[in-house]
């Protein structure tokens, strides 16, 4: 449980949680979703993850958007990259 609400806020608090995962990298959130079924994986599954998110964070156009932005002090542009899960 990350955050608590009343019944009445929840909406609008679900809907300002989802608008800032979408402003994270198409990429990164396909890797965060398949790290949340990593308990149903078991081990191969686990080192297929390990290996891919490895080479996702550093041999990818993505990262190294993302590096570059952050380095720079901006916000990223996704707009390049696709956003199909």
């Amino acid at each position: 449980v990350n955050k608590v609400v009343p019944h009445a806020e929840l909406e609008t608090v679900a809907l300002q949680w989802g608008a800032e995962i979408n402003k994270k990298s198409p990429t990164g959130q396909r890797m965060a979703k398949f790290a949340m079924n990593l308990v149903d994986d078991g081990l191969m599954g686990q080192q297929v993850f390990a290996g891919e998110a490895t080479r996702l964070a550093y041999m990818t156009d993505e990262a190294i958007e993302g590096r570059d932005a952050f380095l720079e002090k901006r916000e990223p542009d996704w707009s390049s990259f696709p956003w199909y899960f």
